[in-house]
């Protein structure tokens, strides 16, 4: 069974902790913690760190509005990204890694 915890900003602690719970329910996860964060993201690096070190194998929240947007490590959806930026046009090559 994997762990999960959930991130929420304080602003929306309330409307957004029971709908990711029941989620988590759902998904046979683990509830390990709920992380209350302020607007400014400044308990991700916390998060980050629970990721990494395996404590947690999954972060759970509501909205991806909820996260700090320059928060790193991170993981982009290509496919949301096209939706909100109307582009589907790539801008560099990458180096393959294999």
């Amino acid at each position: 069974m994997q762990t999960a915890l959930i991130y929420v900003t304080a602003e929306n602690l309330d409307r957004y902790t029971d709908r990711c719970a029941e989620y988590c329910n759902r998904l046979g996860l683990r509830l390990a913690a709920v992380v209350v964060d302020e607007l400014d993201g400044g308990r991700w690096p916390e998060v980050a760190q629970m990721l990494m070190d395996g404590t947690v194998q999954v972060v759970v929240v509501a909205d991806r509005d909820e996260l700090p947007p320059d928060r790193t490590p991170r993981v982009d959806v290509v496919a949301e990204q096209r939706r909100r930026l109307g582009t589907g046009r790539s801008t560099c090559r990458p180096r393959l890694i294999r």
